[in-house]
């Protein structure tokens, strides 16, 4: 069977500012929404997770919540690791290769631009710098997701809250 992998970067965050640390930055209104529209999106299009795996900072964990409102998914049963933090890409492979191979589909809900780079790093193609919220759904024919590497994957669709 076929590894389905979407990797999504954060929706839309509050710029930097000095009294809040990066890892605390905050989704802005228009996050919030289109995070809820992406999930939505996702749902319609049958697209529903066996794991989520997301990043520590807050603007993931909150477009986490809102992609686990509309794919119904419990908030529960997502993963939440460091090493989706402003990680380097092989920290990023390393975390998706620790996968069970009991699981077939796998949000990734992480960073720039580390996420745009490993849509790239996976899939042999040029995908851009991704924007917030948007959405690179890959696929694989490895049984194992120990065996997702460096171009082993195909670009099945982009998702751009921007365009859509």
């Amino acid at each position: 069977m076929s590894k389905q992998l979407f990797l999504i970067r954060h929706a839309q965050a509050e710029g930097m500012q000095s009294d809040i640390k990066d890892i605390g930055r905050i989704l802005t209104n228009e996050g919030c929404r289109d995070a809820m529209r992406m999930g939505k999106l996702l749902f319609d299009e049958g697209h529903i997770p066996d794991l989520i795996l997301s990043s520590i900072a807050e603007r993931t964990r909150e477009t986490t919540r809102y992609l686990c409102e509309q794919l119904n998914y419990d908030f529960e049963k997502v993963a939440f690791t460091e090493d989706l933090y402003e990680s380097p890409v092989r920290l990023m492979l390393s975390t998706i290769n620790k996968v069970s191979d009991q699981q077939n589909t796998l949000f990734i809900v992480a960073h720039n631009p580390s996420i745009s780079y490993l849509g790239e790093s996976l899939t042999g193609e040029f995908t851009g710098n991704m924007s917030p919220g948007a959405v690179l759904h890959l696929e694989s024919s490895v049984n194992s997701w120990q065996e997702i590497s460096q171009d082993s994957c195909s670009l099945k669709k982009f998702y751009d809250p921007i365009t859509l």
